[in-house]
């Protein structure tokens, strides 16, 4: 099992489509050839997301994004993105942050404790 480091952001509005979403965050990490992937497991469960790899804040390693919705063609309201974690994925994924939030990105709302 590979680990990941996982950041929630919330797309400009009105919101994104799952695939335009993803180009912008691939565009900002440099990360190159990305294809969609779609997997049917036991139960009738259902995954399915953006993957892309390389690019200079990635190396080998690969970032998937997924949205919120059943439905990647309809504005998401929230945006997953994964990187898998190797030498300097913290600092990518930082620097995606600030780069995607200075573009009109959100954080989501803090819970109340």
């Amino acid at each position: 099992m590979v680990t990941t480091l996982t950041l929630l952001l919330l797309p400009p509005p009105p919101g994104l489509a799952l695939q335009p979403a993803a180009q912008r965050v691939f565009d900002t990490l440099g990360a190159h050839t990305p294809r969609f992937i779609e997997r049917h497991g036991a139960n009738q469960s259902y995954d399915f997301y953006w993957q892309a790899h390389g690019g200079a804040a990635l190396g080998q390693a690969a970032c998937r994004v997924r949205g919120d919705l059943w439905e990647p063609e309809k504005p998401q309201n929230s945006i997953h993105i994964e990187l898998e974690d190797h030498a300097g994925a913290a600092a990518a994924l930082a620097v995606l942050q600030q780069q995607l939030l200075a573009r009109g990105w959100t954080l989501p709302p803090t819970p109340l404790t």
